[in-house]
């Protein structure tokens, strides 16, 4: 009977889209005990794991158990080749300790969620599993498809409780519940614009005060004025979501705060919001100018792939430490970030994460994997970037920098680089191009990052889920469009109103504004 509540419920958050969050207000006994540093402090205090060792008390030897297979599931692309090497090499670290084997199994991001959802409903053996924003916890923990982790933790997850700050546990609980421990990365994000290194400096502008997205504009008319050929600003694939305001998305069900600088707790619709309709009126503007590529809506090029052919001038972006780079790396130019949204953090920002889920055979044996996967430099750099000497090699071993192997590219690895998605980046290796100090500078950023007033806020939409799939219907048919600047928001503002009226937008408000209300009211 549970596996088949699970598969009709399934249907519905799929169709929704739901994103993280929950109500929750009061702290476990785990996040009581955990220590209160911030969400910076990450790998600054992981130390080497005593799992496995024999106690004075005669506590059993972790490597004496059954043997056991972890099956772990994560995004990203892995040829059936590179998941067996890869589960062969961390197997023999966790057999060593745990007389535990790994089964690693990786889906493309653009199948991932499918896939996952069919294993959950099916009932198929999953030990651990990469959380993504259309994995939500809420609706994960409420469909019994993730187990709770607090006892599991205290047991053989100390590693963990000893990195994460009581208030990231309460990011990702419910009701006190930990389902889900959040991954070592950047924990908060800026937002700016990508440029075209070479064309930006040749056009001889000042860039230093830009503090807007209208700023912007004179910049690009520049860049249209001397290169006619090159698109100034050019869609991803048709999209151009990043809005240059510091957004609270409280869990991306609609209803946001829309300063997460300023202590204003209004939850609004933003997409029907006045910041909204200028930053739709101003790209319509900017198009009509040639300032935006023509039909961005319906572009299907990859903006990396525009900029790295030399065919866009500058792309919008989230910003932290080692995003020229990453740019660099995915465009094959350099790269300029001029940011203009401050570092800031929200619960939404907790984005990449890690379950426990029901079809586990053995929990405990799967945490003792997680904590590894956490606090082990040796597993961290095999799941993220494979085999040293084969997938890469060090350019310089003393300061950790790696590269691909002489005549390597990504795409002869059969293995996706994505650090972010595993358990702890800011133990590992780091990329060349992202100079030895990557790490040290995204702790410092994770320390920098001004909390949103509604950090560790989780909003649940099981009340509203009805209203949520047609809200998000209503924005689907005019988001593209408005974003890119395809369409004049003037011709269809009221029509979008009243559409979001009509599915229900104001019954989610109302939802959101009284659960972030009582969670405001016990912590804060």
């Amino acid at each position: 009977m549970l596996r088949k509540k699970i598969s009709v419920l399934l249907a519905v958050a799929m169709a929704a889209g739901l994103a993280a969050g929950c109500g929750s207000s009061g702290g476990s006994t785990v996040e009581s005990s955990v220590n209160e540093s911030s969400a910076g402090t990450q790998a600054e205090s992981v130390q080497e794991s005593n799992a496995g060792q024999e106690s004075a008390d005669g506590e059993k030897e972790l490597s004496a158990q059954e043997p056991y297979t972890v099956r772990i599931v994560a995004d990203g692309y892995g040829s059936e080749e590179a998941c067996a090497e890869i589960s062969a090499a961390v197997s023999e670290i966790t057999k060593a300790k745990f007389n535990t084997e790994v089964e690693i199994v990786r889906y493309d991001f653009s199948t991932y969620v499918d896939k996952v959802q069919t294993e959950l409903a099916s009932g198929e053996k999953i030990d651990l599993l990469g959380g993504v924003s259309q994995l939500p916890i809420p609706s994960a923990a409420s469909q019994g498809q993730v187990i709770a982790l607090n006892e599991l933790l205290e047991s053989d997850g100390q590693d963990i409780l000893a990195d994460i700050s009581k208030e990231d546990l309460a990011s990702t609980s419910i009701d006190g519940q930990v389902y889900a421990i959040r991954n070592n990365k950047e924990l908060g994000l800026g937002l700016g614009f990508a440029c075209n290194t070479e064309m930006l400096e040749s056009l001889g502008v000042d860039y230093s005060n830009i503090m807007t997205e209208a700023d912007m504009e004179p910049i690009l008319q520049a860049a249209k004025e001397k290169y006619p050929d090159v698109y100034p600003l050019a869609s991803d694939s048709g999209a151009m979501g990043d809005y240059m305001l510091a957004i609270d998305w409280l869990g991306r069900d609609f209803g946001v705060l829309t300063d997460s600088f300023s202590d204003d707790t209004t939850v609004k619709n933003f997409y029907t919001s006045d910041e909204y309709y200028e930053l739709c009126k101003r790209r319509y503007e900017w198009s009509q100018n040639g300032l935006i590529m023509p039909d961005a809506s319906i572009n299907t090029e990859q903006v990396s792939s525009l900029m790295g052919a030399g065919k866009a001038f500058s792309a919008t972006t989230e910003t932290k430490p080692g995003i020229e780079s990453q740019w660099e790396r995915n465009t094959g130019i350099d790269v300029t970030i001029i940011n203009i949204v401050p570092y800031y953090t929200t619960t939404s920002n907790l984005n990449n994460y890690w379950y426990i889920p029901y079809t586990s055979e053995q929990p405990e044996r799967a945490m003792q994997v997680l904590n590894e996967m956490y606090s082990n430099p040796d597993v961290a750099n095999l799941l993220i970037y494979g085999i040293e000497g084969k997938y890469y090699e060090f350019v310089d071993k003393e300061k950790g920098l790696i590269d691909y192997p002489e005549g390597v590219t990504a795409d002869d690895l059969g293995w996706t680089v994505a650090a972010w998605h595993f358990p702890n980046e800011l133990i590992a290796h780091k990329w060349v191009t992202d100079g030895p100090d990557i790490w040290s500078d995204t702790i410092q950023f994770n320390k920098d990052c001004h909390p949103s007033i509604a950090k560790g806020f989780v909003w649940d939409s099981t009340d509203v889920t009805n209203e949520v799939v047609a809200c998000t219907t209503v924005l689907n048919k005019y988001k593209k469009g408005l974003e890119t600047g395809d369409v004049d928001p003037d011709s269809v503002w009221d029509q979008m109103k009243a559409e979001f009226e009509e599915a229900g937008i104001e019954k989610i408000l109302t939802e959101k504004q009284k659960q972030l209300d009582n969670w405001l009211a016990d912590n804060k």
